[in-house]
């Protein structure tokens, strides 16, 4: 009995010594940062983005980002970039190649393009990382659904016209469609004739302009003007990645109700 008793003290003493074994390493940990890279100038990339770039050991980067600016960086770069039908990895291998890199004790930046918490998986990969015992830090990026307004000088509000902006995102099906004045419309390319139909079925002005503008802060940005109809009869397929605005304030851009036939 007494060895029994004995045997079960020792026993417990060593799950008791793994616990703390387990805490201590806890604060061995590196830490996460999460930078949002901008729609994609890197002189749009924030101070604080570039000061966690700076101390980073590994970067984890996807594709809307300056390759050969990241090359001023000393840490090592990991491409986990995820574009339609071509992912480099899946989200749960991203979650975890991050964890591992912090459990090995780096300093770890996760880069992404625009802004970390706007459609791009920022908040799961936080909720992982937490949940794993690692601390999370979260640099803001501008985002491109609000950096297209600056670069076309077209406003998401504006007095009198639009008091009210939705970010939404067409990665999906089933697209809801909130009745503010003006919607952003994120990962739209190929689904944008289906929202513009779906935008005049619920009742909003067929003639309504949007305006679709790819490759956001880069040299090549392009701007297409449209209206909801002829979005919603056309099939026209626009470059990716493109960002999408719809409403009065398209029109509020001089030259626009020319070019659109909306005198």
């Amino acid at each position: 009995m007494k060895t029994e008793l004995k045997n079960s003290i020792n026993s417990g003493e060593l799950q008791l010594n793994q616990v703390s074994t387990e805490k201590d390493n806890f604060h061995q940990y590196g830490n996460v940062t999460l930078v949002g890279f901008g729609p994609g100038d890197p002189d749009l990339l924030t101070i604080a983005g570039d000061k966690a770039l700076a101390k980073a050991q590994v970067i984890f980067h996807d594709d809307l980002v300056d390759q050969a600016f990241l090359d001023k960086y000393n840490g090592e770069k990991v491409y986990v970039g995820k574009r339609k039908h071509c992912h480099s990895h899946e989200q749960d291998e991203i979650n975890q190649l991050i964890l591992n890199s912090a459990i090995e004790g780096k300093e770890v930046v996760r880069l992404k393009g625009g802004d970390s918490m706007i459609f791009a998986h920022g908040g799961e990969e936080v909720e992982f990382l937490k949940k794993n015992g690692v601390q999370v830090a979260v640099v803001p990026g501008i985002s491109t659904g609000v950096a297209v307004a600056g670069l076309t000088q077209i406003p998401l509000t504006l007095r009198g016209i639009a008091r009210s902006v939705a970010f939404i995102t067409g990665h999906t099906s089933d697209v809801q469609l909130p009745n503010t004045d003006t919607l952003v419309c994120f990962m739209a390319g190929s689904t944008i004739h289906k929202i513009a139909a779906k935008a005049i079925a619920e009742g909003r002005d067929p003639k309504t302009p949007v305006a679709l503008v790819h490759n956001v802060s880069l040299p090549d940005q392009h701007e297409y003007l449209s209206t909801l109809d002829a979005l919603a009869a056309s099939e026209t397929r626009y470059p990716t990645p493109i960002i999408i605005v719809i409403g009065q304030v398209v029109a509020s851009r001089a030259g626009v109700t020319e070019v659109l036939g909306l005198l």
